[in-house]
């Protein structure tokens, strides 16, 4: 109604605009009732001085302000459905119903009628689907049978093939091939669940008070001050309702939206999701990033490196046949603890979630009449009063791994003890001096609990190849105090990490990997690889971090000019109307181009981005790690 009653006002006679400019005025407060009760001064402040504009002989000026404003509202509105609509299908759509089987009987696979299509929210851990090419994997799960060619979840992520014991996450695409899998998550707790409520959150999220996402109403006094100083001094009502109409919210207001949700958006594209601009201006200003070693620095995967037996004292004339018997068996013992095939834990292994899980709280197995537990060297001692001997495989090795050991308890004695190995990310050394080299002054590493991954004296572990990457002690006050002491001068952190959600100073950024599961409490999510997403992430952050305070200084200096013209009388006020709302149009369109940052636009910073993805060149033993051992 506003908009049409300013497009009559200059059809109408002279005598009835200054009427009509207020009727304008009038509906167009009427139909902001949204906008009254979330920022209430700056619709009055508006509508004074288009009201103070109508009665000072100056009708066309409102109706062109209200027209130009309606237009820019549109536009905003528009783009901020194109770019809510794009980052809600940054991930893989899935479909209605699947191809699911219940139970394990495995003589009617070959049945197209075992396989009934059930709707996706009844899949439950355990089920086992069929998939063809072109399908889109519902539930993280394991492949019992075919071979497949996946496409990853991650933007940048490679493809690969996976064949039967291979283990598969909710979000890949079958790009051909066919596979069936057996379910290890029910579809509302897969890792694409998560990273789509991580989304639906971000979306929905409204932006704290920041420097990049500011409190407009700070910007008030300056348009209020300027024109009740030249109202006082000069009595003219249409030179300092002109003034007025330099109003630097306006065009911010619709800029910043637009602004947050584009950014986003080029950070999803780039293997980060992050809830608002809050949390982009904590990645571009952070100077701590403090890393975890399991699942972060290494791959997350799991595998069985060695079973070691009872001591040999103790193993009397157990021959190789036997030996290998009980190492089998142990397999079988780790398999049904996983709830995992073995065929599975010898190819997928294990996640680090499930790991951790039996770091925190050992495991226990039913088996006949008795019982066998898995516990950590601590657990070990604290219970049970053991300890466990070092493992002359574990310890001769250098293909840089990281290690766990645990051991197999039955009847009170050690019956054998198992080591687990996760593969170090390659070009580690390469990706923490990138990181350096973006402004992180101070990294650090924490180990897992119950020091598993603490390197032993004098080892030559990958940490000492690594020259300032600090160490955090391995108990939560010791990471606390140092977390607190890094920060204490107002700066931010920034912890890339799986479960260290507790220790996040206040200001700064809790990042969680997408293969380790999006928790609760995190501002963002890492697709594909940590370090790399991390990498791109941060570049794209100090970017986007300079382009909106760029605006808000633009639009300060550009309204302040205008008012000083107005005040001046070097402008008449129609053309004060014209350039105010023709510089938040820029301004508007310019976040609007943030979208476009790092795919290889025109636009210069873009073009910064591209050439600055390459890591820089390190030295080959500072790029090959080293296996962090356990202690004795």
């Amino acid at each position: 109604m506003a908009g049409a009653l300013a497009a009559a006002l200059p059809l109408l006679p002279a005598p009835w605009r200054p009427a009509a400019a207020l009727g304008v005025v009038a509906a167009r407060v009427a139909t902001q009732r949204r906008r009254l009760r979330q920022d209430a001064s700056a619709v009055w402040l508006d509508a004074a001085s288009l009201a103070s504009l109508a009665v000072s002989g100056q009708p066309l000026v409102v109706s062109a302000s209200v027209l130009l404003r309606l237009l820019a509202e549109g536009l905003s509105a528009r783009m901020l459905r194109q770019t809510d609509d794009v980052l809600a299908h940054v991930l893989p759509e899935l479909a209605d119903h699947y191809r699911v089987r219940r139970g394990d009987d495995d003589g009617a696979a070959a049945d197209a009628s075992a396989w009934p299509w059930r709707p996706l929210r009844r899949v439950r851990a355990g089920d086992r689907l069929r998939l063809d090419a072109g399908d889109v994997v519902p539930v993280d799960g394991c492949i019992t049978e075919g071979r497949a060619r996946l496409h990853a979840l991650a933007p940048a992520g490679a493809d690969r093939e996976a064949a039967a014991g291979d283990r598969v996450v909710a979000g890949e695409r079958l790009l051909r091939g066919a596979i069936e899998l057996r379910a290890h998550s029910d579809a509302a707790g897969s890792r694409l669940a998560r990273l789509q409520a991580q989304i639906e959150h971000a979306i929905g999220a409204r932006d704290p008070v920041g420097r990049l996402a500011p409190d407009l109403e700070r910007f008030t006094a300056l348009p209020l001050t300027g024109a009740a100083l030249v109202f006082g001094l000069t009595g003219d009502r249409a030179r300092a309702a002109a003034m007025l109409q330099a109003d630097p919210r306006q065009g911010l207001d619709l800029a910043l939206p637009v602004a947050r949700e584009a950014a986003m958006v080029a950070m999803a594209r780039h293997g980060l999701v992050v809830a608002g601009l809050e949390a982009i201006e904590r990645l571009a200003t952070a100077r701590v990033l403090v890393l975890q070693e399991s699942g972060v620095l290494a791959d997350g995967r799991w595998t069985v490196e060695a079973i070691d037996l009872r001591p040999a004292a103790e193993q009397g004339r157990d021959d190789a046949a036997q030996a290998a018997r009980h190492a089998a068996e142990v397999r079988s013992w780790l398999a049904a603890l996983a709830g995992l095939p073995e065929a599975a834990l010898a190819g997928a292994g294990l996640t680090d979630e499930q790991v951790r899980t039996w770091v925190r709280h050992g495991a226990v197995l039913p088996r006949g009449e008795r019982e066998l537990h898995l516990a950590t060297p601590h657990r070990l001692r604290e219970v049970w009063g053991l300890s466990l001997p070092g493992s002359r495989r574990a310890r001769a090795a250098g293909d840089g791994v990281l290690r766990r050991r645990f051991a197999v308890v039955a009847a009170g004695r050690v019956v054998a003890q198992v080591t687990l190995a996760s593969t170090l990310r390659d070009g580690l050394a390469a990706r923490l001096a990138a990181l350096r080299a973006l402004g992180l002054t101070r990294v650090a590493v924490a180990a897992d609990e119950d020091g598993g991954m603490t390197p032993a004296r004098g080892a030559p572990t990958v940490w000492r190849r690594l020259e300032g990457i600090e160490r955090l002690p391995d108990e939560a006050a010791g990471r606390a105090g140092w977390l607190a002491d890094a920060v204490h001068d107002g700066g931010a952190a920034v912890l890339l990490h799986t479960v260290l959600r507790d220790l996040v100073p206040p200001g700064s950024l809790s990042l969680t990997p997408a293969a380790a599961g999006a928790g609760v409490g995190s501002h963002g999510v890492l697709l594909g690889d940590p370090l790399d997403s991390l990498i791109t992430a941060r570049r794209l952050a100090q970017h986007v971090h300079r382009r909106l305070r760029g605006q808000q200084g633009a639009a300060l200096a550009a309204n302040a000019l205008l008012m000083t013209a107005s005040a001046l009388r070097w402008l008449p006020p129609m053309a004060t109307a014209l350039l105010h709302h023709g510089f938040a149009w820029a301004v508007l369109l310019d976040s609007l181009r943030v979208e476009r940052l790092g795919t290889g636009d025109a636009d210069a910073g873009a073009a910064t981005l591209d050439a600055d993805d390459a890591l820089p060149e390190a030295a080959p033993e500072a790029v090959r790690p080293q296996p962090i051992e356990e202690p004795a």
